[in-house]
């Protein structure tokens, strides 16, 4: 049987960690790692990315640490940012998860507020606009991203689930898809208005609202 293009991207795969070469285990190696982390993130916010990626020696001599311990952690500039990435990731994941979590659970439309809601919020983060919005990702973070939508899919699904048995008919595919669109008009929101075009933003909840009413065949109010 042919497989379909989302099963050929949604089937094993790999563990793609973040930009670290090693785990720092010394207490002293994470307080240098982290002061590494904390100035790239600095610089791509007010310099851009081509401006840290462009110059292997920027992020040395902002950052005071030596060539050695800047290596022994990090294989380049690249890396640094695609463990920023890799941090943001994993920290929006922690906040979606709770949000979803806390929700009163009374009607399903408040999966969608809160989804629309939180990537508004994460897009309003400076770090997350200079390299989402503006495309400035490596390969092994688009991957990381992937896999990231995915994982999400996942749990949107088991809140629309709470919801039987309006929503049985409701797959992960279909919440991959409404998440890859709501993340693209979102940036497109974003594209020229650090705040969000409020115009786009609101079409965004429009859209995955009667997207997920759709495929539940009831009204929106329900």
């Amino acid at each position: 049987m042919r497989r379909t293009a989302y099963e050929r991207r949604s089937g094993p795969r790999a563990p793609v960690t973040g930009g670290l070469r090693k785990l720092p285990v010394q207490e002293r190696s994470r307080a240098m790692v982290e002061h590494v982390l904390e100035t790239a993130t600095e610089l791509v916010e007010n310099l851009g990315y081509e401006a840290v990626v462009g110059s292997p020696t920027l992020l040395l001599e902002k950052t005071g640490v030596s060539r050695g311990s800047f290596y022994a952690f990090f294989e380049s500039p690249e890396r640094v940012l695609e463990e920023l990435c890799h941090r943001q990731m994993q920290s929006s994941t922690e906040g979606l998860t709770r949000a979803l979590k806390d929700r009163p659970g009374e009607q399903w439309t408040e999966i969608v507020d809160i989804l629309t809601g939180y990537y508004t919020q994460e897009h309003r983060i400076p770090l997350v606009r200079e390299l989402w919005v503006r495309q400035n990702l490596t390969e092994r973070v688009r991957t990381l991203d992937e896999l990231v939508i995915e994982d999400w899919a996942g749990r949107v699904l088991e809140q629309f689930r709470q919801h039987a048995p309006a929503f049985d008919g409701l797959t992960q595919a279909h919440c991959s898809v409404a998440l890859h669109a709501l993340e693209r008009l979102v940036q497109f929101a974003f594209t020229d208005d650090e705040d969000g075009d409020p115009a786009v933003l609101a079409q965004a909840h429009f859209m995955l609202t009667h997207f997920f009413a759709g495929h539940a065949a009831v009204s929106p109010s329900c």
